[in-house]
């Protein structure tokens, strides 16, 4: 755990969750809990849950190159099967 000390001069400990952990809690709002519900439960902030909400959307939506990627191999996987139809043809 991270060490840092708080305003009135304490040394305070940063919790540190699981992806598991994490990924359950957006599991249950992605599966209709509320958030503020979800967050209670688990004894964290809201505002924390909505931050892992935002990181795990970020992370399931392909980027740009992965995109790019994906049409490439789709124009490369037609193009094979044209060929080995035609090589069954003959």
């Amino acid at each position: 755990m991270n060490e840092k000390l708080n305003p009135s001069g304490l040394l305070t400990t940063r919790k540190k969750y699981t992806p598991a952990f994490k990924g359950e809690c957006v599991r249950q709002v992605a599966a209709g809990a509320r958030q503020t519900d979800v967050a209670r439960a688990q004894g964290i902030s809201p505002a924390l849950l909505g931050r892992w909400q935002r990181q795990a959307l970020e992370q399931a939506v392909p980027s740009s190159a992965e995109r790019d990627e994906v049409k490439r191999i789709r124009a490369e996987l037609k193009r094979v099967e044209m060929e080995r139809d035609m090589l069954k043809k003959s």
